[in-house]
């Protein structure tokens, strides 16, 4: 008997889909080149996705979708230049459960969560998030339905997405209230703390030149100002983890789809990854917070043999030590 596979969202609605779609679409009114192709994938899914997609779609088991008559512009093989898709009904139910969710709020002009309550009125949600019990996690995160915290979100939000800089006021640890203009760069989420921070690089008289981590439930005042981010900042360029702290680097083997697994469970992590072609692995550097060291040990070895740890010697040490305690414990 066929085995069958329930799966919440079906994989054609993933980032991975959504950025093939997009890379057609745009073929299919006018040739794309591969650099095009790459961007694209970066904008829609992870940063390290065209690795996979681009060379898949050329050369592999996806060129069929694409036609090229000199192997450096591309054309979509389909007619169609829309290829959306319609919800299902147990996507729906899963959209219904995100809107009980403090945080949603956040993310959406003051009117539209009130607005899909309505269009979702006759949709049963998928689950109640009382259901649900964070053992592991801090009971004093943002005040998420603060006034003041929604609307500080939702100007750096915008800041962001318009590409523009932030001009807030910032409570820091003293209390002592500092003003400031500051380059947004993304916005990050803890959720051992519950808490969202903001990246970006304080400006002085020498420009953007001073990486930041505020706390988003410390902004006093914010908003976004008239004036566009000059065209040779670039956020992806700008490492936000404490002085000091190396990276951790790991090799990805590719099995059990092993590459986005990781790319999605350390999406909250600033990283970088190459392709080794001579050895057919992925090389992944991950930068992180020292106070997130112990949860980042943790998420590494929840990953088994599809990953290797190569360093630094004082991630290695700890790994070690915590299986041989637990090999010791398994054979007591």
């Amino acid at each position: 008997m066929k085995k069958q596979e329930f799966e919440l969202f079906d994989k054609i609605y993933g980032c991975y889909y959504q950025a093939v779609r997009k890379i057609l679409e745009e073929a299919s009114r006018s040739p794309v080149t591969r650099e095009r192709m790459e961007e694209i994938c970066q904008e829609t899914a992870f940063s390290e996705s065209h690795l996979t997609i681009v060379p898949k779609l050329i050369n592999g088991s996806w060129s069929c979708l694409l036609s090229s008559d000199d192997g450096k512009l591309f054309s979509s093989a389909l007619s169609c230049t829309d290829l959306s898709f319609p919800l299902t009904r147990l996507q729906k139910a899963w959209l219904k459960a995100l809107l009980s969710d403090r945080r949603i709020r956040l993310f959406f002009p003051e009117s539209e969560p009130d607005l899909l309550e309505d269009a979702l009125k006759d949709t049963e949600p998928l689950f109640d998030l009382q259901d649900f019990y964070y053992f592991d996690q801090y009971r004093d995160g943002d005040p998420y339905e603060d006034k003041q915290y929604i609307s500080s979100f939702r100007a750096v939000l915008t800041a962001l997405i318009e590409n523009r800089v932030l001009l807030l006021s910032y409570g820091g640890k003293t209390g002592e209230p500092s003003v400031m203009e500051a380059a947004p760069c993304r916005i990050q989420y803890s959720p051992k703390d519950d808490k969202f921070r903001l990246l970006a690089v304080k400006r002085t008289k020498r420009g953007f030149t001073i990486p930041y981590i505020f706390n988003i439930s410390r902004i006093l005042d914010c908003r976004p100002s008239p004036e566009k981010l000059p065209e040779s900042f670039h956020p992806e360029k700008w490492v936000f983890s404490r002085a000091g702290a190396e990276p951790v680097r790991i090799e990805i083997d590719g099995r059990r789809n092993s590459l986005e697994r990781c790319m999605l469970h350390f999406a909250n992590y600033e990283k970088h990854t190459e392709f080794d072609e001579a050895r057919g692995v992925y090389l992944c550097s991950i930068f992180y917070d020292p106070q997130d060291e112990t949860e980042l040990l943790i998420e590494l070895l929840s990953f088994g043999p599809v990953i290797r740890v190569l360093g630094p010697e004082t991630m290695l040490s700890q790994i070690r030590e915590r299986v041989a305690r637990q090999h010791e414990l398994f054979y007591k």
